[in-house]
């Protein structure tokens, strides 16, 4: 496996990864006077936006191409955690709102941008690795602002770390600058217009709608829901920070892992069945961190968990980029993926509106439901791959 040199967009990667604030995100908006529920209905305001506004941008980016866009989305990045200082400052609930619907913009310029840019890039045999490269880069800069924020926030408070973050936009935005542009093949603006929803006339685009749903849903449970189970396993709060560091760490695996598997020496079908594989060992995974009751068994889980799902999403977003390929659709691919994307906002919104039922049936069978329907995707994965 071909080494990667570090680049611009590596870069960018780390410096979005900085988020100082992450790991008090909900204290940002309830020490300004945002109660908790209208934290909620931020979020979906956030998902709803980025509901409808991602296949309007996708097909913008299809017209300016991707390199403009991702210089777009940190642009809007910037100006989103601009407000969120001001809103912060100002205790404003509108600056929040306004905030919420930049910050949308944005990931929508971001939604299938950066998967079909390292795929013109880099080719279905490079995009795995290179994906996992990056990623890796983003993992670094969250790992450094967990352990960077406690100490931040001591010297000079929520301040702080909203400034420090906003300072690492601006650093963001400029090196975005210097990214690579892709191949002059994905801007061309007299091609003929390829109707995007005529893709789900193939059976494929909504088995990748519901796994990139299901696979949403998973992410869902391991940011925010995961705390619980590790309590009730009798797991001490204080752990939860080392915890993160640590399962960060195993994630950054994802790049050898990746790279090993993929590798020709492994052959085509062998390849081919490595989706399948992936998803149902994190299927089995979500299942047990789900049913098992033992402290060392969950915690040993907890730090594989995002691994494991880290891998069968990579492979899913390559042969979302393949499908692409064989629908025709390449000329398009940031507007088609984002059409395909917009399962997982669906989700997303109707998630959050549900979260007060996920809670009352019980933390554990969200695990256990979302593990069974992992190994119903390796199964749909399997028969497609054969």
């Amino acid at each position: 496996m071909k080494k990667l040199k570090f680049d611009s967009y590596d870069g960018v990667c780390f410096l979005n990864g900085l988020v100082f604030f992450a790991p008090v995100a909900l204290l940002v908006r309830t020490q300004a006077g945002v109660s908790e529920h209208i934290f909620f209905l931020l979020q979906a305001l956030l998902s709803g936006v980025i509901f409808l506004g991602e296949i309007p941008t996708g097909f913008i980016t299809d017209k300016i191409g991707y390199r403009k866009s991702l210089i777009w989305a940190q642009v809007l990045l910037f100006g989103a955690r601009s407000l969120l200082l001001a809103a912060f400052v100002s205790r404003s609930l509108a600056l929040f709102v306004v905030e919420a619907v930049v910050e949308g913009i944005a990931v929508c310029f971001t939604s299938g941008t950066g998967s079909a840019y390292l795929y013109d890039l880099y080719g279905e045999n490079g995009y795995l690795v290179k994906t996992a490269h990056a990623e890796n880069f983003g993992t670094a800069g969250f790992i450094i602002s967990t352990v960077a924020y406690a100490g931040i926030y001591k010297i000079s408070g929520m301040e702080g770390l909203l400034i420090t973050t906003v300072v690492m936009d601006i650093i963001a935005v400029v090196c975005s600058f210097f990214l690579r542009s892709e191949s002059s093949k994905t801007i061309i603006a007299d091609r003929k217009e390829v109707q995007i929803l005529a893709i789900f006339k193939n059976k494929k685009a909504f088995l990748f709608v519901i796994s990139l749903a299901i696979f949403s849903i998973a992410w869902l449970l391991i940011n925010f829901f995961y705390v619980v189970k590790l309590e009730n396993c009798g797991l001490p709060v204080e752990w939860m920070s080392l915890i993160i560091l640590i399962y960060s760490a195993v994630q950054m695996l994802a790049e050898p892992i990746l790279g090993k598997l993929s590798d020709g020496k492994n052959g085509k079908s062998g390849r081919g069945k490595l989706p399948a594989v992936t998803a149902a060992t994190a299927g089995v995974a979500f299942l047990l961190f789900g049913v098992v009751k033992f402290r060392s068994a969950v915690l040993l889980l907890m730090l594989i968990l995002p691994l494991l799902l880290n891998l069968p999403e990579y492979l899913l977003m390559n042969l979302e980029n393949q499908f692409v390929d064989e629908a025709e659709c390449g000329s398009q691919r940031a507007a088609t993926l984002s059409v395909l994307n917009m399962g997982v906002n669906l989700v997303e919104i109707l998630t959050l509106s549900a979260s007060a039922f996920l809670t009352k049936i019980g933390i554990q069978w969200c695990f256990v439901f979302v593990g069974c329907f992992l190994m119903v995707i390796a199964l749909l994965f399997a028969r497609i791959q054969k």
